[in-house]
């Protein structure tokens, strides 16, 4: 997580005198309440907790793997990978905040096995939003990684059960028809 450092004035009041930008992007509006953790060497102000900050959107639950290790094993939903009206109104919905909330796309499937992955990208950065995705990396190629960096991809998160060989052979490859 990057940490971003900010000075910010205060009045003779004792009141904090944020610039608009800082304020406007953390939903720090007049009437806004908001709370303050403190210890002797540290004041942290948190969010007001009426601001939506993150958004998680599952495209599948379809995944190219099929690991022992996976809660997936012990589920018996229906596989599917959400529509592009349904993602469409999603988005449409998060246009009426104010400050748009952080995206992550992921879930108990793999994103990148959706067909329109790197559009789902795209829109949600056309929020102004930061947008997250979380990968086993195994679909990823040159040509794609390139897609998602165009289409305003923040941060890519690769995770796997293991690297070790005997945890690979855990994970078998198959098919998503």
């Amino acid at each position: 997580m990057m940490t971003e450092e900010f000075e910010i004035d205060i009045n003779y009041e004792g009141r904090l005198i944020l610039p608009p930008d800082l304020a406007r992007r953390y939903g720090l509006i007049p009437g806004a309440k908001i709370r303050i953790e403190g210890n002797a060497n540290r004041l942290t102000i948190l969010r007001p907790v009426t601001q939506l900050a993150k958004v998680y959107i599952e495209p599948t639950n379809r995944c190219n793997l099929d690991c022992v290790t996976c809660i997936r094993q012990s589920w018996d939903e229906p596989l599917g990978t959400m529509s592009a009206e349904t993602f469409s109104r999603i988005i449409e919905g998060l246009r009426s905040f104010s400050i748009p909330p952080n995206i992550f796309l992921g879930g108990l499937g793999e994103p990148l096995s959706h067909p329109n992955i790197v559009e789902m990208v795209r829109k949600a950065k056309a929020l102004g939003s930061s947008v997250e995705l979380i990968t086993n990396g195994t679909l990823l190629s040159r040509s794609l990684s390139s897609e998602l960096v165009a289409a305003g991809l923040d941060k890519l998160w690769v995770s796997l059960d293991g690297a070790t060989p005997e945890a690979i052979r855990m994970c078998v490859w198959r098919g998503l028809a």
